[in-house]
Protein backbone atom coordinates (compact mmCIF):
# COMPACT_ATOMS: atom_id res chain seq x y z
CA UNK A 1 0.00 0.00 0.00
CA UNK A 2 1.38 3.64 -0.87
CA UNK A 3 1.72 6.23 1.77
CA UNK A 4 2.69 9.96 1.25
CA UNK A 5 4.98 12.19 3.09
CA UNK A 6 2.54 14.86 4.58
CA UNK A 7 5.63 16.85 6.68
CA UNK A 8 9.12 16.16 6.31
CA UNK A 9 10.41 13.37 8.41
CA UNK A 10 13.82 14.41 9.09
CA UNK A 11 15.07 11.90 11.77
CA UNK A 12 16.30 8.50 12.85
CA UNK A 13 14.44 5.98 11.26
CA UNK A 14 14.94 2.07 11.46
CA UNK A 15 17.58 2.18 8.57
CA UNK A 16 19.66 5.47 10.25
CA UNK A 17 19.14 8.83 9.32
CA UNK A 18 16.59 9.64 6.58
CA UNK A 19 15.29 13.05 5.05
CA UNK A 20 12.50 12.44 3.06
CA UNK A 21 10.72 15.98 1.64
CA UNK A 22 7.43 16.51 1.91
CA UNK A 23 5.10 15.26 -1.07
CA UNK A 24 7.25 11.86 -1.97
CA UNK A 25 5.90 8.29 -1.76
CA UNK A 26 6.63 5.23 0.35
CA UNK A 27 5.56 1.76 0.30
CA UNK A 28 3.78 -0.22 3.21
CA UNK A 29 5.38 -3.93 3.13
CA UNK A 30 3.89 -6.68 3.96
CA UNK A 31 6.18 -6.88 7.16
CA UNK A 32 4.35 -4.00 8.14
CA UNK A 33 7.04 -1.42 7.55
CA UNK A 34 6.94 1.87 5.46
CA UNK A 35 9.54 1.93 3.00
CA UNK A 36 11.43 4.88 1.14
CA UNK A 37 13.89 4.04 -1.61
CA UNK A 38 13.78 0.40 -0.48
CA UNK A 39 14.92 0.92 3.12
CA UNK A 40 12.82 0.56 5.82
CA UNK A 41 11.82 3.71 7.75
CA UNK A 42 9.26 3.47 10.52
CA UNK A 43 6.60 0.77 11.61
CA UNK A 44 3.60 2.02 9.55
CA UNK A 45 1.31 1.51 12.98
CA UNK A 46 3.36 4.02 14.60
CA UNK A 47 3.49 7.51 16.26
CA UNK A 48 6.19 8.47 13.57
CA UNK A 49 4.05 7.04 10.80
CA UNK A 50 1.19 9.05 11.94
CA UNK A 51 2.91 12.50 12.33
CA UNK A 52 4.58 12.10 9.16
CA UNK A 53 3.05 10.04 6.30
CA UNK A 54 -0.70 9.34 5.07
CA UNK A 55 -2.37 6.48 3.86
CA UNK A 56 -2.72 7.18 -0.17
CA UNK A 57 -4.80 4.15 -1.18
CA UNK A 58 -7.15 6.81 -3.11
CA UNK A 59 -5.10 9.07 -4.25
CA UNK A 60 -6.31 11.41 -1.01
CA UNK A 61 -3.39 11.05 1.02
CA UNK A 62 -2.63 14.39 1.55
CA UNK A 63 -6.62 15.58 2.37
CA UNK A 64 -6.35 12.14 5.07
CA UNK A 65 -3.19 13.87 6.93
CA UNK A 66 -4.99 17.15 6.78
CA UNK A 67 -8.32 16.07 8.20
CA UNK A 68 -6.83 13.86 11.09
CA UNK A 69 -4.07 16.43 12.28
CA UNK A 70 -6.90 19.13 12.15
CA UNK A 71 -9.25 16.63 14.39
CA UNK A 72 -6.75 15.80 16.82
CA UNK A 73 -5.38 20.04 16.62
CA UNK A 74 -9.12 20.73 17.13
CA UNK A 75 -9.89 18.36 20.20
CA UNK A 76 -6.45 19.20 22.17
CA UNK A 77 -6.89 20.42 25.95
CA UNK A 78 -5.72 23.98 24.80
CA UNK A 79 -8.23 25.08 22.67
CA UNK A 80 -10.78 24.70 25.72
CA UNK A 81 -11.23 27.55 28.26
CA UNK A 82 -12.80 25.32 30.96
CA UNK A 83 -12.21 22.07 31.96
CA UNK A 84 -15.68 21.69 31.87
CA UNK A 85 -15.83 22.93 28.51
CA UNK A 86 -13.78 20.39 27.50
CA UNK A 87 -15.65 17.70 28.84
CA UNK A 88 -18.71 18.77 27.39
CA UNK A 89 -16.91 18.72 24.01
CA UNK A 90 -15.80 15.64 24.36
CA UNK A 91 -19.17 13.78 24.86
CA UNK A 92 -20.20 14.27 21.67
CA UNK A 93 -17.28 12.19 20.36
CA UNK A 94 -17.81 9.69 23.15
CA UNK A 95 -21.54 9.13 22.20
CA UNK A 96 -21.04 9.29 18.20
CA UNK A 97 -21.23 5.33 16.89
CA UNK A 98 -18.99 6.48 13.87
CA UNK A 99 -16.28 8.01 16.13
CA UNK A 100 -15.99 4.79 18.40
CA UNK A 101 -14.85 2.71 15.08
CA UNK A 102 -11.77 4.45 15.03
CA UNK A 103 -11.09 4.55 18.81
CA UNK A 104 -8.42 1.79 20.34
CA UNK A 105 -10.35 -0.96 22.11
CA UNK A 106 -7.41 -1.33 24.01
CA UNK A 107 -8.08 1.88 26.67
CA UNK A 108 -11.26 1.83 28.20
CA UNK A 109 -11.29 5.16 30.09
CA UNK A 110 -9.21 7.11 27.95
CA UNK A 111 -9.76 7.88 24.00
CA UNK A 112 -6.63 7.32 21.44
CA UNK A 113 -7.26 7.30 18.46
CA UNK A 114 -6.62 4.10 16.29
CA UNK A 115 -4.30 2.92 13.07
CA UNK A 116 -7.68 3.10 11.49
CA UNK A 117 -8.20 6.70 12.28
CA UNK A 118 -5.50 7.65 10.47
CA UNK A 119 -6.62 5.25 7.25
CA UNK A 120 -10.21 5.98 7.56
CA UNK A 121 -12.38 6.99 4.37
CA UNK A 122 -12.37 10.44 3.65
CA UNK A 123 -16.04 10.82 4.25
CA UNK A 124 -15.47 9.24 7.60
CA UNK A 125 -12.81 12.18 8.71
CA UNK A 126 -15.50 14.88 7.36
CA UNK A 127 -17.68 13.77 9.72
CA UNK A 128 -15.43 13.82 12.38
CA UNK A 129 -14.13 17.06 11.67
CA UNK A 130 -17.57 18.35 11.89
CA UNK A 131 -18.15 17.18 14.78
CA UNK A 132 -14.90 18.82 16.30
CA UNK A 133 -15.41 21.89 15.65
CA UNK A 134 -12.48 22.03 12.26
CA UNK A 135 -12.85 25.11 10.57
CA UNK A 136 -12.49 25.31 6.89
CA UNK A 137 -14.38 22.03 5.78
Amino acid sequence: MQYITIKRFKRNGISGYANIPYGRTLELKDDGLLYYNDKPVCVGRSFAAHEHFACNYDGKGFERGLLSHAIIKALAPENFDTPQERDDFWQVIWNDTLTHKYRRKDHVDTWLWSDDFFNAPIEDLKYIAALAGVKGL
